[in-house]
């Protein structure tokens, strides 16, 4: 009776579990149809925008044959045009991310689901964003020696983009300056703090002190660590 019980129990939790799971893949398909449709219909917001601004065309009286492929040649400009802005990533989108070093002579590539930042953008907006990543370069990609970010091929069935690194481009990885009487050690952006120490600039011999004034750019952590034990030493 309580093997038979414990069946029931099991096989319960089983078609719970199967319920919804169901449930969660139907929401997630009509969730993406909707983002996919909702993109779609910005794009086209914006080819009508565009279309709107353009200037309007003079009208010249022309034969029957030349306003015909005008307007064959007219048809196929707003065709581009439209087709051009319709063109954005979707979360269908294949993502291919190539990750280029320089200094080794390597090319790895990666495919994955495109990031969520750059779903629903053409490809302006695109080129506009990796403009704004390269000046604002996070520290990690800083100390990567990131070079470029490029946009290799586009089109909303796949796009492509590469990132190329030279880690021997990097100046400097660390500086040391004195603030408020103790050594503190930036990282290379010279605005976020590694090491908050404690030791005291009025400690150390006159050299040091003024070498410190300056600020001391560091290439390596080993060379930090060194540099930081000679004056504790």
């Amino acid at each position: 009776m309580k093997l038979k019980k414990a069946y029931i129990y099991i096989l319960s939790l089983f078609l719970l579990a199967a319920f919804f799971t169901t449930c969660y893949f139907l929401s997630y398909q009509q969730a993406l149809k909707q983002f996919n449709k909702k993109a779609i219909e910005r794009s086209e917001e914006f080819a009508a925008l565009h279309n709107n601004s353009e200037p309007t065309p003079i009208i010249v009286q022309q034969n029957n044959e030349e306003n015909k492929d005008n307007q064959s040649n007219q048809s196929d400009d707003t065709l581009s045009v439209a087709q051009q802005a319709q063109t954005v990533v979707l979360p269908t989108t294949k993502y291919t991310l190539e990750i280029y070093d320089r200094k080794e002579g390597k090319l790895e590539q990666i495919e994955q689901n495109p990031p969520g930042d750059i779903v629903g953008l053409t490809r302006e907006e695109i080129e506009k964003y990796l403009d704004n990543y390269m000046s604002d370069l996070t520290l990690s990609e800083y100390n990567n020696g990131l070079l470029s970010y490029e946009l290799i091929s586009f089109s909303d069935k796949a796009v492509k983009f590469r990132k190329s690194y030279d880690a021997d481009m990097v100046p400097y990885r660390f500086y040391v300056v004195v603030k408020n009487g103790y050594i503190v050690v930036y990282n290379s952006d010279l605005k976020s703090v590694y090491d908050y120490t404690h030791i005291e600039a009025k400690n150390l011999p006159e050299a040091d002190r003024v070498e410190l004034s300056q600020g001391i750019y560091v290439d390596s952590i080993d060379e930090l660590y060194a540099l930081l034990e000679s004056y504790t030493s």
